[in-house]
Order: C-alpha cells, then structure tokens, then sequence
C-alpha cells in the first residue's frame, strides 16, 4: 500500500490522479475532504493531522511507501521527521520527500536548510529514500494572475536571475513514478522545467500565448515584503520566504535538467503550455 500526505495541494493531488490513471491502489491522509481534487471512491481516504501521531500510525499500518509532502510552515520540519520516524518504526520500506533544489549542506535560509536537514534524518532511519527537489513551480504564476489581468504586469524581487520553472502536476507524476517503480533508492532528483529564463523572459513567453503585452517588473525587495506582508500574517512565514526569494535573486536556481522527461518518457511542461491551460486566469478585467 501507498500511503500519500498531502493529497490536497498541487503535487499530492497530481500524484494522487496519476496513480488513479494507472490503476494503482492508494491511501491519503488528509485533514479537510471538502478540498480534494479527485474521486475519493478512487482511494482509502484517513482524515486527520499530521500533528496527531496517533492518526498517523493508523495510516501507516500495511503501507510499504509513503510520500512526504507539506507546504511551507513553522512546523513543518518537525511534523516530517515525526511521520517519517513513525513510517520507519511501521516497516515503511519507501519514503519519497518532496524536498527543494536549494537544499543543501551549506543551505543557510530557513526554507531549503529545513529540507535539507529533514533529508538527513530520512536517510538516517535505514529505509530507501527519493529526495525531489524542484525548481520554481510554474503555479507561483498564478499569484500573480490578478496583476497581469488588470495591467499587463507582474512584480517580483528576482532582478534578472534566472530558473527553469516546473509545472507542479510534473512533480506529481515524477511522485507517483518513484512510489511504484525500481531503481529510485537513494537518489536525490533535481527537476525543473524545459527552459532556463529570466523573468523579462517568462513575461514575453506568456504575452505570445496570451496575445498582449506582458510585463516583468524587478521589484525591490523592500517593496515586495510590504505587499507581501498584506497576506501572510505569519512573521515566520514571511521572513522565510523574503530569504528565500532573496537567494534566487542571487542566482540560487539557474539550473536546468532533463530528470522530468528522462523519469516521465515525455516532455515536461513549457511555460507556453502552462500559459495556454490556464489563459482564462489571465484574461483582461472588462
């Protein structure tokens, strides 16, 4: 038995769907039902939090694989070490960490050091790990849609760096890959999308498929925590992803493979696509 956590967001969702495509039996721990993105007749669903290890070991018993995958949150390193010592002590052979590109040894911001610190205590359990560690998701666009409908533009800190952004639902699928195939033990995959580019890019790619202008906007750093701070009430939260957004300015994610494809068999996601499939987003306000 697989055993996915964060079946509502974009990855866990895309993992959950690609495991229903392949006729693979799955079970999902979730906290709200009401937010699922696909059939639960199509899983065993077990509602609760990970906060309740309780729940949690409940959820483990039978499974042989699990997939960690959380947003991010003060306790979010925690609560992943915990369940994956629980997988561990439950006979879980298979844990797979939706992780980041930036985790590191030398990570120093709060985000990818968290990562790269729980990798560690996963592989210290003495079970197989696959550690996924994505570029930019394309999704991150969708924050900005709002903006692009009403003036043509989007603002980001990022200056000219450059990344090669990955569809979100691209991890889901690499997820559910790893989770039923051979081969993927210890192995850390760095996945970003088909093309490395600046914003001043991402912006034109997407006026060709929208059919107007597109404008990217280097924002100061200083600018974008103000606008940022009017939605994330978080102080934790909101310093951990100025810093974040900090290292990319400098150049933390100018990197591009073709893991996506190799473990997929196909193409991952362009920004065109991605652009195409979600236009009504971005559609002019009349």
């Amino acid at each position: 038995m697989i055993l996915l956590t964060g079946a509502t967001g974009r990855v866990g969702s895309a993992a959950a769907k690609a495991l229903i495509s392949a006729g693979v039996p799955f079970r999902a721990l979730i906290r709200d039902p009401d937010k699922l993105h696909f059939d639960p007749d199509a899983a065993e669903i077990v509602q609760g939090d990970l906060n309740d290890a309780a729940i949690v070991e409940r959820a483990l018993q039978g499974v042989s694989s699990a997939l960690i995958v959380m947003g991010n949150h003060p306790d979010q390193s925690k609560l992943e070490r915990q369940f994956a010592s629980l997988a561990a002590d439950a006979g879980v052979s298979h844990l797979v960490k939706v992780s980041s590109m930036e985790a590191a040894p030398d990570a120093t911001a709060t985000l990818p050091k968290n990562h790269y610190d729980t990798e560690q205590h996963i592989a210290s359990l003495g079970v197989d790990w696959t550690f996924l560690r994505p570029n930019y998701y394309m999704q991150n666009m969708l924050m900005y849609a709002g903006s692009i409908a009403r003036a043509d533009s989007f603002a980001l800190p990022l200056g000219t760096a450059k990344t090669a952004m990955i569809d979100a639902r691209d991890v889901g699928e690499v997820a559910a890959v790893v989770l039923t195939g051979e081969g993927h033990a210890e192995q850390a995959y760095r996945l970003t999308g088909p093309a490395l580019m600046d914003f001043h890019e991402v912006a034109a790619h997407m006026a060709a498929m929208l059919g107007r202008p597109v404008s990217y906007v280097a924002q100061s750093p200083e600018a974008f925590r103000g606008v940022l701070g009017q939605f994330i009430q978080s102080a934790w939260q909101l310093d951990a992803v100025c810093e974040l957004f900090a290292e990319i300015a400098a150049g933390s994610l100018e990197e591009q493979t073709s893991t996506v494809a190799d473990l997929l068999g196909r193409p991952a996601m362009d920004l065109e696509t991605f652009t195409r499939q979600f236009a009504a987003a971005f559609a002019p306000v009349s």
